[in-house]
C-alpha cells in the first residue's frame, strides 16, 4: 500500500527543461519543493539562472550537495581512480544519485523534466529506480527540449551561458560523457578545462575517448576531429548514460 503524497520534489538541474517541470508542478501540485543537486564544475552562471527563476515564480530552489567529494567531479574521480565505463559514470551516481536518495522520502511525489524525445531515459530511470513515485510532466504533454528553451525566454529569464554558447544541455563544463566534436569545442570555449581533464585522464591513465585503433587520450586529441553536434553527451540526470558513437569518433 503506497504511502499518501506528502510532498512534490522537483528536481531542478538549472536547465531549460527541469525549469520548465518545475513551473508545471507549482501550477498543478500542491506542497511543491525544488531542490538542486550542486555541482562545482557546472557554470557559475547556473546559480543566476537558479536565482532569476526564484525571483520569477516567488519560490526557494534548495541547494544540496555531496559534502564529502565537494560536490566536484575531480574530487570523485581521484576518490575511485575511475573516470567513467560502460555502465556510466562515477559522478552522477555519487554527485547526483546518492545525493537524490539521502534526500528524498518515502511518501514524495518525484518530478523530472524528460522532455519527449528522453522517453527511452524516463523508461530507464522507472525501471531502475521502481520504489520512486515518479512524475514526468513534460513527456506528459509532449514538450520538446526545444519548446523549454522557448519557455524560459518567454518568461524573460536569461538563458545560462552553456546554451548561448551552443551546447544543447546544461552539464559541468567538460562532461564525461562527450566526444570528440565535444571535446574540442571545450578546448576552445574553456581551454583550462579542457587542460585539467586531460591531465586527469593522465594520472588515471584512462582516456574518454576512443576511435577504431584503441584510446585517445584529450592531450593527442587532434582540433578538427569530431562533430559538435553529434558528440554533445546527453542532459546529466539521474540516469547516467553516453552514446556509443562518443567512444569511436571519425
Amino acid at each position: 500500500m503506497k504511502l499518501p503524497i506528502k510532498r512534490t520534489l522537483c528536481w531542478f538541474s538549472c536547465g531549460a527543461a527541469s525549469a520548465y517541470a518545475t513551473y508545471l508542478s507549482i501550477q498543478e501540485k500542491t506542497n511543491v519543493q525544488a531542490t538542486y543537486c550542486r555541482v562545482v564544475e557546472e557554470h557559475e552562471d547556473n546559480l543566476k539562472f537558479l536565482k532569476a527563476f526564484e525571483d520569477k515564480l516567488g519560490i526557494d530552489v534548495e541547494i544540496i550537495m555531496n559534502e564529502k567529494y565537494q560536490g566536484s567531479i575531480y574530487n570523485v574521480f581521484d576518490g575511485v581512480k575511475f573516470i567513467k565505463g560502460p555502465s556510466g559514470a562515477p559522478c552522477t551516481r555519487l554527485l547526483k544519485k546518492e545525493v537524490r536518495k539521502k534526500y528524498q522520502r518515502h511518501d514524495d511525489l518525484q518530478v523530472f523534466g524528460y522532455t519527449k524525445e528522453e522517453e527511452d531515459r524516463a523508461n530507464r530511470f522507472l525501471d531502475a529506480n521502481n520504489d520512486v513515485r515518479a512524475w514526468f510532466p513534460l513527456l506528459e504533454k509532449n514538450i520538446s527540449k526545444a519548446q523549454c528553451l522557448e519557455f524560459i525566454k518567454d518568461m524573460g529569464i536569461e538563458l545560462p551561458r552553456m546554451y548561448k554558447l551552443g551546447y544543447s544541455n546544461n552539464n559541468c563544463i567538460g562532461c564525461v560523457k562527450g566526444g570528440m566534436g565535444y571535446w574540442n569545442a571545450i578546448r576552445v570555449d574553456f581551454p583550462d578545462v579542457f587542460n585539467r581533464m586531460a591531465q586527469q585522464e593522465r594520472s588515471l591513465n584512462h582516456a574518454l575517448l576512443k576511435d577504431k585503433t584503441g584510446p585517445v587520450f584529450l592531450d593527442e586529441l587532434e582540433p578538427n576531429r569530431g562533430n559538435f553536434n553529434r558528440d554533445m553527451p546527453a542532459d546529466c540526470g539521474f540516469t547516467c548514460e553516453y552514446k556509443q558513437m562518443d567512444m569511436y569518433n571519425d
